[in-house]
């Protein structure tokens, strides 16, 4: 009975976040890459906007810090690259359509510090 009444005690007090590092230090790490381009294929206009802004390019830009690992997520992007556009080639034969990615693309990465 002692022997419970000790366990559980000791569960209880080492159970505690308090071990824990504070969660208000962060590792910064920068990272530059490509984003995926387009799909289909569109006027150019309309290309270069749908790869260089709004929520599309928000995903893409999130999912760069992804690839570093489990935890880290985008703190901001610094510096929003270049968009390179291709013809596409096929059915569009004769019509200017286009596919653009958006290159060197620089984003800040943030994680919470580890350990003790």
């Amino acid at each position: 009975m002692k022997f419970k009444i000790i366990l559980m005690a000791m569960m209880l007090v080492f159970s505690s976040l308090s071990f824990a590092k504070s969660t208000d230090e962060w590792v910064y790490e920068s990272i530059t890459g490509d984003l995926k381009p387009t799909p289909g294929c569109k006027d150019k206009e309309a290309s270069i906007i749908k790869a260089s802004k709004g929520k599309r390019f928000k995903k893409y830009a999130k999912l760069l810090c992804g690839t570093k690992g489990y935890g880290w997520a985008i703190e901001r992007v610094t510096d929003k690259g270049t968009v390179v556009c291709e013809a596409c080639e096929g059915e569009y034969e004769g019509e200017e359509k286009y596919r653009c990615h958006v290159q060197d693309i620089v984003v800040l990465c943030k994680q919470v510090a580890r350990g003790f």
